[in-house]
């Protein structure tokens, strides 16, 4: 199978077999980290992270792999590895190579940071308790009205939804800044 089958496979709902292909390529990956400090836990974590990522990656219609999959799979590896080594070592540095153009390593991480940001606000949501999760939904995702939100939730009116809806943003904005500071 080859890297353009592995690709239209991920893209289907059929992953099991891409992804089988794709643990070939986790050794080099392991010997990687722990030629730099970390253990066997740490590459199988960051493994399944790095083909989370991939795999997101690819749904995206502007998507072209540039370098073999083992290469765009192992520069994922290495980023998330420099980061978890920058937040244990305050700021160490590693190096460590691949064959990614500079350009293509700077798209990584910006796909990386975006990964990073959607698993805190998803961190930030889940702690919001189920009610406010919903009211957020119905306005930012299903785009309702106010007054659309408060007859679905049974709000006595608009305003008291747009009261809920502004101590769930900042229920948010607080889980967030606690994350963050952590």
């Amino acid at each position: 199978m080859n890297d353009d089958q592995i690709i239209e496979i991920l893209r289907t709902s059929k992953r099991g077999k891409a992804l089988d292909k794709l643990y070939r390529y986790y050794p080099k990956v392991e010997n990687m980290i722990r030629s730099n400090g970390g253990e066997k836990q740490d590459a199988q974590d960051l493994f399944q992270e790095a083909l989370i990522i991939f795999c997101k990656k690819i749904t995206d219609s502007q998507f072209a792999l540039t370098a073999s999959i083992n290469t765009y799979v192992y520069s994922i590896c290495k980023i998330l590895w420099l980061k978890e080594l920058k937040k244990k070592q305050r700021g160490a540095t590693v190096k460590i190579e691949t064959e990614l153009t500079s350009t293509q390593e700077e798209e990584l991480q910006l796909s990386i940071e975006k990964e990073e940001k959607l698993k805190t606000a998803e961190a930030v949501m889940s702690e919001l308790g189920k009610r406010c999760h919903e009211l957020l939904r119905l306005f930012y995702i299903k785009s309702l009205s106010m007054k659309e939100i408060a007859k679905q939730m049974e709000f006595k009116s608009e305003n008291v939804a747009k009261n809920q809806k502004y101590k769930c943003l900042e229920r948010a904005k607080l889980n967030l800044k606690e994350k963050k500071a952590a």
